[in-house]
Protein backbone atom coordinates (compact mmCIF):
# COMPACT_ATOMS: atom_id res chain seq x y z
CA UNK A 1 0.00 0.00 0.00
CA UNK A 2 0.89 3.68 -1.18
CA UNK A 3 0.33 6.93 0.59
CA UNK A 4 -2.58 7.62 -2.50
CA UNK A 5 -4.03 4.15 -1.44
CA UNK A 6 -4.29 5.16 2.34
CA UNK A 7 -5.56 8.71 1.10
CA UNK A 8 -8.53 7.26 -0.57
CA UNK A 9 -9.43 4.90 2.30
CA UNK A 10 -9.61 7.90 4.48
CA UNK A 11 -11.76 10.10 2.34
CA UNK A 12 -13.64 6.85 2.01
CA UNK A 13 -14.23 7.15 5.74
CA UNK A 14 -15.25 10.46 5.99
CA UNK A 15 -17.68 10.24 3.56
CA UNK A 16 -19.66 7.17 4.56
CA UNK A 17 -19.04 7.90 8.35
CA UNK A 18 -18.89 11.77 8.79
CA UNK A 19 -15.85 11.46 11.12
CA UNK A 20 -12.21 10.20 10.45
CA UNK A 21 -10.66 7.05 11.10
CA UNK A 22 -8.70 6.53 13.84
CA UNK A 23 -5.20 4.95 13.12
CA UNK A 24 -6.21 1.80 15.15
CA UNK A 25 -8.69 1.24 12.20
CA UNK A 26 -6.49 2.26 9.53
CA UNK A 27 -3.61 -0.18 10.95
CA UNK A 28 -6.22 -3.33 10.82
CA UNK A 29 -7.53 -2.29 7.65
CA UNK A 30 -3.60 -2.00 6.25
CA UNK A 31 -2.41 -4.60 8.77
CA UNK A 32 0.86 -2.96 10.11
CA UNK A 33 0.14 0.35 12.66
CA UNK A 34 3.73 1.07 11.79
CA UNK A 35 3.06 1.59 8.01
CA UNK A 36 -0.06 3.55 8.74
CA UNK A 37 1.99 6.35 10.84
CA UNK A 38 4.72 6.01 8.02
CA UNK A 39 2.10 6.69 4.94
CA UNK A 40 0.13 9.10 7.55
CA UNK A 41 3.28 11.44 7.73
CA UNK A 42 4.09 11.51 4.47
CA UNK A 43 0.09 12.41 3.82
CA UNK A 44 0.75 15.14 6.42
CA UNK A 45 4.22 16.15 5.08
CA UNK A 46 2.72 16.87 1.41
CA UNK A 47 -0.28 18.74 2.62
CA UNK A 48 -2.99 16.22 1.91
CA UNK A 49 -3.90 16.29 5.54
CA UNK A 50 -3.16 17.35 8.84
CA UNK A 51 -2.75 15.13 11.95
CA UNK A 52 -3.20 16.35 15.31
CA UNK A 53 -0.50 17.13 17.65
CA UNK A 54 -2.61 17.57 21.09
CA UNK A 55 -1.60 15.83 23.74
CA UNK A 56 -4.12 12.67 23.80
CA UNK A 57 -4.82 12.71 20.27
CA UNK A 58 -1.13 12.79 18.49
CA UNK A 59 -1.17 10.91 14.89
CA UNK A 60 -4.27 11.17 14.62
CA UNK A 61 -6.02 12.87 11.66
CA UNK A 62 -7.26 16.23 12.43
CA UNK A 63 -8.20 16.93 8.93
CA UNK A 64 -8.61 16.15 5.66
CA UNK A 65 -9.40 18.78 3.56
CA UNK A 66 -12.43 19.84 3.46
CA UNK A 67 -13.29 17.68 5.88
CA UNK A 68 -13.01 18.25 9.61
CA UNK A 69 -12.60 14.99 12.22
CA UNK A 70 -14.23 17.24 14.64
CA UNK A 71 -17.15 19.64 15.22
CA UNK A 72 -16.57 23.15 13.71
CA UNK A 73 -18.62 26.26 13.09
CA UNK A 74 -19.48 24.87 9.77
CA UNK A 75 -21.89 21.82 9.35
CA UNK A 76 -22.92 20.60 5.69
CA UNK A 77 -25.60 18.13 5.51
CA UNK A 78 -27.15 16.54 2.27
CA UNK A 79 -29.17 13.93 1.73
CA UNK A 80 -26.29 10.79 1.63
CA UNK A 81 -25.32 12.67 5.32
CA UNK A 82 -23.44 15.23 7.32
CA UNK A 83 -19.71 16.44 7.98
CA UNK A 84 -18.05 19.15 9.55
CA UNK A 85 -15.48 21.52 7.83
CA UNK A 86 -12.54 23.34 8.61
CA UNK A 87 -14.09 27.02 7.65
CA UNK A 88 -16.57 28.48 4.96
CA UNK A 89 -14.40 27.77 2.18
CA UNK A 90 -13.99 23.90 3.17
CA UNK A 91 -17.63 23.72 3.63
CA UNK A 92 -18.09 24.79 -0.10
CA UNK A 93 -15.21 22.27 -1.53
CA UNK A 94 -17.18 19.72 0.83
CA UNK A 95 -20.38 19.83 -1.10
CA UNK A 96 -18.15 19.99 -4.63
CA UNK A 97 -16.20 17.17 -3.73
CA UNK A 98 -19.62 14.89 -3.00
CA UNK A 99 -21.10 16.71 -6.57
CA UNK A 100 -24.26 17.32 -4.53
CA UNK A 101 -26.61 19.22 -3.29
CA UNK A 102 -26.78 20.65 0.29
CA UNK A 103 -27.10 22.72 3.54
CA UNK A 104 -24.32 24.93 5.45
CA UNK A 105 -25.14 25.79 9.27
CA UNK A 106 -22.65 28.43 10.45
CA UNK A 107 -22.38 31.52 11.60
CA UNK A 108 -21.62 35.18 10.07
CA UNK A 109 -18.24 36.67 11.85
CA UNK A 110 -19.35 39.45 11.69
CA UNK A 111 -22.48 39.50 13.48
CA UNK A 112 -22.48 36.17 15.30
CA UNK A 113 -25.89 35.91 13.75
CA UNK A 114 -27.27 32.26 12.15
CA UNK A 115 -26.06 32.11 8.75
CA UNK A 116 -27.77 29.46 6.60
CA UNK A 117 -26.74 28.81 2.90
CA UNK A 118 -27.56 26.19 0.05
CA UNK A 119 -26.12 24.66 -2.55
CA UNK A 120 -28.01 23.42 -5.75
CA UNK A 121 -26.79 22.24 -9.18
CA UNK A 122 -23.79 24.12 -8.38
CA UNK A 123 -25.00 27.72 -7.32
CA UNK A 124 -25.14 29.61 -4.31
CA UNK A 125 -28.28 30.11 -3.20
CA UNK A 126 -27.64 33.11 -1.12
CA UNK A 127 -24.91 35.66 -2.50
CA UNK A 128 -25.09 38.16 0.75
CA UNK A 129 -22.36 38.45 2.89
CA UNK A 130 -19.13 37.49 2.39
CA UNK A 131 -16.25 35.36 3.19
CA UNK A 132 -13.02 36.27 4.76
CA UNK A 133 -9.53 34.94 4.23
CA UNK A 134 -7.18 36.28 7.09
CA UNK A 135 -4.11 35.79 5.54
CA UNK A 136 -3.01 35.34 1.88
CA UNK A 137 -2.73 31.60 0.56
CA UNK A 138 0.72 31.34 0.64
CA UNK A 139 0.62 31.40 4.43
CA UNK A 140 -2.11 29.20 5.02
CA UNK A 141 -0.20 26.37 5.70
CA UNK A 142 2.04 28.17 8.36
CA UNK A 143 -0.57 27.15 11.14
CA UNK A 144 -3.38 25.59 8.82
CA UNK A 145 -5.72 24.72 11.66
CA UNK A 146 -6.06 28.24 12.75
CA UNK A 147 -6.37 29.09 9.09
Amino acid sequence: MDALELRLIVYRHFVETGVAPARAELAQTVGAAELVDVLLRELHDRHMLVLDDRPGRQGEIRMALPFASEPTKWMVTTSQGAWWANCAWDSLAILAALHSNGRIESTWADTGEPAHLTVAEGELGHTEGYICFPLPASQWWDDIVFT
